[in-house]
This record gives C-alpha cells, sequence and structure tokens, in this order.
C-alpha cells in the first residue's frame, strides 16, 4: 500500500546524527544512563509534538518538518528515532493500547474478586476503569479509527489488544460461573465479544461526543447496568 501524504525526505548525507554510530563490527555502542534518559525524553517529545500536529492539522496534511518544528529540533531528529509519522501515530497508538489493556486485565484478575457477594459492584468498578482510561484526545481518537479502517498496521496491535482482553473476559467469566453467580447458558466467548464491544464502543462514543464528567459517569453506569443482566443470576 502506498501512502502519498506530503513528507520531508530524510536527512541528506552528512548530517549528524543524534544516536550512537556503528562501531566496528557493526555493533553500536551502548547507550550510557544519562544518554538513555534524554533519548527516551527526546522520544517522547516528538511523539507529543505529533499529537499536537495531527490534531491541529489532521493526519494526511501532516509533514515530518511540522512535527520537527513543534517539537523545537531539526527535521533529521525525527529520522534518527522514527522512519515517518505513520511510525509516530503507531508508537502512540501501541502505547496507549498496551496502557488500556493492562489496566483492564488487572481489574478482571480473577483472584481480585474472590469473596465477593455482589458481582454487580465490581462490574461497575471495572468498568469505571476502561471509561476513565480514555485519556487521549478526541481529535487523536478520531484519526486513530480513520486509520484503524484504511490501514492494517494499526488494525493489526489494536486487535492483539482486544485478543488479550476477550481472554482475560473469558477468564473472569469462568471464575464468576464456578461462584455459581453466572447464568448457567452463557456461551463464554460470545459473551467476550459482546461485553468488549459494548464496552468499548460506549466509552469511546461518551469521550468523543465531548460530554461532561456527569454525562460518561452516567454512561458509564448505564453501561454497567446492561453488562450486569447479561451477565449474572
Amino acid at each position: 500500500m502506498e501512502y502519498n501524504s506530503p513528507m520531508v525526505g530524510p536527512p541528506s548525507e552528512g548530517s549528524a546524527p543524534e544516536t550512537p554510530q556503528d562501531g566496528d563490527g557493526g555493533k553500536k555502542p551502548l547507550l550510557r544512563a544519562p544518554q538513555q534518559a534524554r533519548s527516551r525524553r527526546t522520544r517522547r517529545k516528538l511523539v507529543d509534538a505529533a499529537i499536537d500536529c495531527f490534531e491541529r492539522h489532521g493526519f494526511d496534511e501532516t509533514t515530518t518538518a511540522m512535527i520537527a518544528s513543534e517539537a523545537g529540533v531539526a527535521v533529521g531528529t525525527v529520522y534518527n528515532y522514527f522512519n515517518d509519522k505513520r511510525e509516530l501515530i503507531l508508537e502512540l497508538l501501541d502505547r496507549t493500547n498496551r496502557e488500556v489493556a493492562d489496566e483492564v486485565i488487572a481489574q478482571l484478575d480473577p483472584a481480585s474478586w474472590r469473596g465477593t457477594t455482589d458481582p454487580r459492584e465490581r462490574t461497575r468498578t471495572l468498568i469505571d476503569a476502561i471509561f476513565h482510561t480514555q485519556h487521549m484526545r478526541p481529535g487523536i481518537q478520531r484519526i486513530l479509527w480513520a486509520q484503524y479502517f484504511k490501514d492494517p498496521d494499526f488494525a493489526e496491535p489494536f486487535e492483539a489488544i482486544r485478543g488479550r482482553i476477550r481472554e482475560a473476559i473469558e477468564e473472569f467469566i469462568a471464575a464468576v460461573e464456578q461462584a455459581g453467580l453466572c447464568r448457567p447458558d452463557l456461551d463464554r466467548e460470545m459473551a467476550s465479544f459482546v461485553i468488549l464491544n459494548a464496552v468499548q464502543w460506549n466509552s469511546t462514543q461518551a469521550y468523543l461526543q465531548g460530554g461532561d464528567s456527569d454525562f460518561r459517569d452516567a454512561a458509564a453506569s448505564a453501561t454497567a447496568e446492561m453488562v450486569a443482566r447479561y451477565l449474572f443470576i
């Protein structure tokens, strides 16, 4: 698939990159701790600058030169860390998805539910966590969803994270079944599909539509009630 978005080309020969160069045998020397910390700060600064540019100008209209200018660095510095703007937004997607998945999976850990007599209350806690992990600005979420539907490189990592969450939901349902709190006729695989998509869609829409915190809280409460009625006896 070709991408014809306006881009500034890689740095010309002779430009001085900021990352260490290959030494003897083609091996890069290890970065010392201060260099590693500086490299991480620069990388994060570039991602943050890209977020600002994407939200202000749109993904297709943003160029690497714009991102460099926003970050206050040379264009060559961007290419020391990322091949193009797609890599920048893919890193943002990966970082955000992992943060959300780790939080949700921790909340679903059956060990944390042992001894619970009211799973509905814990369900509300879980869904609150999902709703409140929507930290990304609406403009960036719209860009990521648009790329998801037209670029396989966006869909694949997204679906991998969804797969992790679905597995955690199925394990949670199995634990609730053993405790005698779940509907006996429930299909775990279908339930994980329905719950994940319902919660993800509702939380995303509540955030994208610009509702205030009261609206998002009400949406989370209604979603938790819907899931509880579906899951529990």
